[in-house]
């Protein structure tokens, strides 16, 4: 059975006027429209859906890619979805205590880009702001204590009971300074090694302001965000990262099993060019490839395209499929047949 989010937007996929429209999952789809066909192998085959005229199953190529096959004006549609989703954004800003040295380090390893207090992944963001702003520059920090294992404010007194620590010996491989607005002993490999040998961590009080993934963000602070605010955007992004499938291999990966099944007749050279021309975004009514002007191009580029200007908001498509790519049903012979056949046999025995 089929799960497919957003009610509206699905049956206008489904239906004939949105095939001649442009909605913002087609950027995520290759679409390819033959002429010479027979439907009926894959209508019996294992492992598909028949969903209002369509067929759809996993792809051959990629196991979360989604196959739409159905048949419009005598011609028949192959489309390869990579499943897609509502892009979904929080926002918010609270009070919390975070890990001052391992930060950067942490947001660099989950692939943030760090500028200063500002955190940066696709399209999140994370801003630190020291709930008590102690310096601009190392200047303003200086180390204090009993055993110099303090780093705070310069224009504050520093003072600690004389009791050593394990862990004191670390200070000798960094320096107190100004690091996010407040005074610490600055992060590096070799000084939070030693930390970590200790099991010795420093955590400072931030003003957090986010907005994006908020499981990218939880992922990064190692903290529940509660009380966000969602704000979700009229628009689609994609399951996978398109630039990490292929699309010419997803696609004739389908038209080549379904030349097998004798669903579709194409010939090698039909593969490859489709292969050389497909990429992801040529899908719908004025971007789908087809044989035009004696060739295999979209059809916004043949020379008697008629297109279309209209569009939709987009849908969250994502469907559940069987466990696995279709099989066609193999044909056996019943056991009349094969009766009448031993028997046939045994006639022509008698007659020799």
């Amino acid at each position: 059975m089929r799960r497919v989010i957003a009610s509206l937007g699905i049956l206008l996929l489904l239906s004939p006027l949105a095939l001649a429209c442009f909605f913002p999952e087609d950027n995520y789809a290759l679409e390819v429209e033959v002429e010479k066909y027979n439907l009926n192998p894959l209508l019996s085959a294992k492992n598909v859906i028949v969903d209002d005229g369509r067929i759809v199953y996993r792809s051959h190529y990629h196991p979360k890619l989604v196959v739409i096959v159905w048949e419009e004006k005598n011609k028949l549609h192959v489309r390869v979805q990579i499943p897609t989703k509502f892009d979904v954004r929080y926002s918010g800003k609270f009070e919390g205590e975070l890990p001052i040295l391992e930060l950067e380090g942490k947001a660099k390893a989950l692939g943030w880009k760090v500028e200063e207090n500002k955190f940066e992944k696709n399209e999140s963001v994370v801003i630190l702001t020291p709930k008590t702003v102690e310096c601009k520059s190392d200047l303003d920090c200086k180390a204090g204590g009993c055993s110099g294992e303090l780093c705070g404010p310069r224009n504050e007194s520093l003072y600690s009971p004389c009791v050593y620590r394990e862990w004191y010996e670390c200070i000798k491989y960094t320096q107190c300074g100004c690091y996010l607005g407040v005074c610490t002993w600055k992060p590096n490999e070799e000084f939070l090694r030693c930390l970590a040998k200790y099991n010795v961590t420093f955590k400072k009080k931030f003003i957090i302001e986010f907005e994006g993934d908020l499981g990218e963000i939880e992922r990064f602070l190692g903290v529940k965000i509660e009380n966000a605010t969602k704000s979700e955007r009229m628009s689609v992004i994609p399951e996978i990262d398109p630039s990490k499938l292929d699309a010419g291999t997803a696609i004739v990966e389908e038209l080549k099993w379904l030349r097998k099944a004798g669903v579709v007749y194409l010939d090698d050279r039909d593969l490859k060019e489709i292969k050389e021309v497909a990429k992801w975004g040529y899908a719908g009514y004025n971007s789908r490839i087809g044989f035009y002007d004696e060739k295999w191009i979209p059809y916004s580029n043949y020379s008697q395209a008629e297109l279309i200007k209209c569009g939709g908001v987009g849908i969250a498509f994502n469907y559940t499929l069987p466990s696995s790519p279709p099989e066609i049903q193999e044909k056996t012979c019943g056991v009349g047949v094969i009766l009448i056949l031993a028997l046939s046999v045994l006639a022509l025995r008698r007659v020799k």
